[in-house]
């Protein structure tokens, strides 16, 4: 299954330790500077500078290119999880470093209609409620299904739920942020909060409290515990949904995914860097390497995630994380590991490396190797980055480079 300079005043107020306010330069300009001081020299794979990689993937006008799914044929859960949403994640970036509210206006169309397509919905569409019931739950329900995962029959899964609904909280807190820039959207802003949370206490039947005091997880329907990502897909939405409600219960379950997590990751003293595995298998196992690099990116973010609102990680836990993506994935020459602890490239997962960007925010090599890996594998050729992970690149590395500073 399968943030840098901030013109209108929305950068996360967690991330404030360090964070620099602007008070809104045109982008143009800001280029310019960028351009004039590059941060991370460029090695001989012939890596594009950040302002080149702008370019490349053309963010200035990637809202218009991004579009809804056209069809439900398997159901939405897959097509909104594993590709919409990193256009909607891709969107709130590029308005961040920009304050260009058009890639605004397509987010809250993405949303907007995402919200419209819930099963729920879909069955009061179409009057069908057996093509939309979950086999597992044997309910209709607020989120979003598919038959792509378990053999034709409809289910939901926690990890789409969470998948769509982080950005979609991302862009309620963008807004409500913005100021006057983005007092037009406040009203649509509110509108999605009831419909994140109606999608995700969806899944409370599913959480239990452990194994450790101050841990959790979630289980599926059969009682089996999910894989580690698809925990912290959902812990994610659940940060962002307490800060946006200020309900304890979703940061109760946000800081105990972030402990359980916490306690399901190897520390490799020899390089002081972090390995992890897939899954636990159970509450109690032990922890493990070898997750697929584009899987690990939605842990590797949730931990961000936890760290920027105070949860579970320290300053030197994050550093440590870095190092995983520097030092542990990175092999050199653009090229880098596909899974975490491995040692071999693999072309279907590290395309989805830029998703661990946000973690440039720590050390800007990680800046320099993404560069390099876009160098190392140019357009159209295996390994390459999409039009959406190469803008969320941009947008992520953007935003770290004034973090840094």
């Amino acid at each position: 299954m399968g943030s840098g300079i901030d013109p209108i005043g929305t950068m996360h107020l967690c991330e404030g330790r360090n964070a620099m306010r602007s008070t809104g330069a045109p982008l143009i300009a800001l280029l310019a500077v960028l351009a004039a001081a590059t941060c991370v020299p460029q090695d001989a794979v012939g890596a594009p500078t950040l302002d080149e990689m702008g370019r490349l993937y053309e963010v200035s006008t990637h809202h218009a290119r991004v579009t809804f799914p056209s069809s439900d044929e398997a159901g939405y859960g897959s097509a909104l999880a594993w590709g919409t949403s990193y256009a909607m994640l891709t969107l709130n970036l590029l308005f961040e470093v920009t304050g260009d509210t058009a890639y605004l206006e397509k987010q809250f169309d993405l949303a907007e209609q995402a919200f419209r397509k819930r099963d729920i919905d879909l069955a009061a569409a179409t009057g069908n409620q057996a093509k939309y019931t979950d086999y597992q739950r044997n309910r209709v329900m607020s989120a979003w299904g598919t038959g792509s995962y378990s053999q034709g029959q409809y289910t939901c899964w926690a990890v789409h739920a969470g998948m769509v609904c982080f950005p979609v909280a991302e862009t309620v807190r963008l807004v409500r942020a913005g100021g006057e820039k983005t007092t037009a959207y406040s009203q649509r802003a509110g509108a999605l909060v009831p419909l994140i949370e109606e999608a995700m206490t969806e899944f409370d039947s599913e959480w239990r409290d452990g194994p450790e005091p101050g841990q959790g997880y979630y289980l599926f329907p059969n009682g089996s515990i999910l894989p580690l990502n698809q925990q912290n897909a959902p812990g994610r939405a659940l940060f962002v949904l307490a800060e946006l409600t200020g309900k304890q219960e979703y940061r109760d379950k946000a800081d105990k995914l972030a402990a359980f997590m916490k306690s399901k990751l190897t520390h490799v003293a020899d390089g002081d860097y972090y390995l992890w595995a897939y899954s636990p298998g159970s509450p109690t196992g032990a922890p493990g390497r070898g997750e697929d690099v584009s899987h690990a990116a939605i842990n590797a973010h949730f931990m961000y995630l936890a760290w920027s609102y105070g949860s579970t990680f320290d300053d030197t836990e994050m550093a440590r994380l870095t190092r995983t993506f520097t030092d542990a994935l990175y092999l050199g020459n653009g090229q880098f590991s596909g899974t975490v602890g491995g040692n071999t490239p693999n072309d279907n997962y590290t395309p989805q490396l830029p998703r661990w960007c946000a973690l440039a925010r720590f050390d800007p090599r990680v800046e320099q190797y993404l560069l390099e890996y876009v160098g190392a594998h140019p357009k159209d050729s295996p390994g390459t980055l999409g039009a959406t992970t190469g803008a969320m690149a941009y947008g992520y590395l953007m935003r770290a480079r004034m973090l840094r500073e």
